[in-house]
């Protein structure tokens, strides 16, 4: 769904928080002007949020070489899924090859005012909020936002 404004800017992603698929040292380069970026929160452990998986499979390898950065961030709902090292089992079992950022403490579920799994939020190449959805589905309305 549409962002009711375009005033709010994505939120800095934490330092100290580990990523899957980022280089050492490589993380400032996630967020650069001019790019426009999909940011999910999912947990491995649930299956609506292996649902979308697919989704954004398709449009990381569809649109990444448009300057599209898909980007997952991982908040544990189960007790299962709490541990860096089974987050990282994860992403390599389920073959995902754009960023995943580790959030164990919701750190960045908080900045983003997040409500649930599965939640994605794309920002323009200003940083700025375009569109939203919470849960599973409006996969053909994300893709069109992706394509303006």
């Amino acid at each position: 769904m549409r962002a009711p404004v375009d005033t709010i800017v994505a939120p800095l992603f934490p330092r100290q928080l580990p990523w899957v698929n980022v280089a050492s040292g490589a993380q400032a380069s996630i967020l650069q002007r001019g790019k426009p970026m999909l940011v999910e929160f999912w947990d491995f452990c649930r299956p609506n949020s292996l649902r979308t998986l697919p989704y954004l499979k398709a449009w990381h390898e569809r649109y990444a070489a448009a300057g599209l950065r898909v980007i997952g961030v991982h908040c544990p709902g189960f007790d299962a899924s709490h541990e860096e090292q089974a987050v990282r089992d994860a992403v390599a079992r389920l073959d995902i090859s754009y960023a995943v950022l580790i959030d164990s403490s919701f750190e960045v579920w908080r900045d983003y005012g997040n409500e649930g799994w599965p939640a994605r939020y794309l920002f323009d190449g200003h940083a700025r909020l375009f569109d939203y959805h919470y849960g599973e589905g409006a996969y053909t309305d994300t893709e069109l936002a992706i394509q303006e």
